[in-house]
């Protein structure tokens, strides 16, 4: 607006063509900078990624940088906070993974590669530990099957606690413990994907307790575990996701669900958030969906 409010004032004193050609040239610095905002505008639609590298983290290793994860810049090394939000809006891909090298991928093709963002809930959690845990996990040390007890051919049904596999190999080697209801704690090495089963989602006990056990300096990584869920299954651990409280010192959940399209958060501090999330994780029927949550020491 300042270069064309310019061209009009001027205009009495210049001859037609110097008009006309100061017109063209200002049109073009315009639509110069119009493109330019919409190439730099954040978000991964349109957004342009850049080329891919490695996040230096402190005293740890480096973990490569998935093409367009940090389209709206990267974060600083202490910044965990922006180290989660860079992941907020990614598309949900069925299987969808990020591997030790920094390319998409699925969990079970892992020969497949993807040029955009996407990934699963299990997807999302092993990337975002591995900046917040400063750590490169590779997928095949945390889709081990911690007690042999899946497989083609568990009578539990095929990978029926996998999520309770991937927390746990996620969080081996670092201080960590179990939350249980009535604000007990257990060492995670005496459990199983079968017990403890945690929280029980739907309960009004839980949404008193749990938030105000989010502490800042840990990451809690979660499992939703439901019966009969699927043909073939008892228990099942169906679902994975993480709390962090961050530098706004609020209570965040943080996953991706193929209903929900893209990766989210809910502020469980609040009352519209545990709402969400008991809304989005329903019992079904006479089904109990309960809620495992592992805390973490961040390094």
């Amino acid at each position: 607006m300042v270069i064309f409010t310019f061209v009009r004032k001027s205009a009495g004193c210049m001859r037609a063509s110097a008009i006309r050609s100061l017109f063209w040239k200002a049109a073009v610095l315009c639509l110069v900078f119009t493109m330019f905002r919409i190439v730099a505008a954040p978000g991964f639609a349109g957004a342009a990624a850049p080329a891919s590298g490695t996040v230096k983290l402190a005293a740890a290793q480096n973990i490569p940088q998935p093409p367009g994860l940090f389209a709206r810049g990267v974060p600083e090394a202490e910044d965990r906070d922006g180290m989660l939000r860079a992941f907020l809006g990614i598309a949900y891909r069925t299987d969808g993974a990020i591997d030790e090298a920094g390319r998409y991928t699925l969990f079970a093709e892992q020969s497949r590669r993807f040029t955009t963002p996407g990934l699963n809930c299990s997807g999302f959690v092993l990337g975002a530990s591995r900046f917040l845990l400063r750590k490169n996990f590779s997928l095949e040390e945390i889709k081990r099957d911690r007690l042999k007890d899946s497989g083609p051919e568990s009578p539990h049904g095929e990978d029926w606690d996998f999520g309770w596999d991937l927390i746990m190999n996620i969080s081996e080697g670092f201080p960590r413990s179990l939350l249980l209801p009535g604000g007990l704690s257990q060492d995670p090495a005496r459990g199983s994907g079968f017990s403890p089963r945690g929280y029980a989602i739907q309960r009004a006990e839980t949404w008193r307790e749990l938030p105000a056990r989010i502490r800042p300096g840990y990451l809690y990584l979660a499992s939703i575990a439901v019966e009969g869920r699927r043909k073939g299954y008892g228990l099942q651990h169906y679902h994975v996701g993480l709390f962090y409280r961050g530098k706004d010192d609020k209570a965040w959940f943080y996953d991706t669900t193929g209903r929900g399209k893209w990766v989210n958060r809910r502020d469980v501090d609040s009352a519209e958030g545990r709402a969400a999330f008991m809304k989005a994780f329903a019992d079904s029927g006479d089904k109990r969906k309960t809620l495992l949550v592992l805390e973490v020491k961040l390094p």
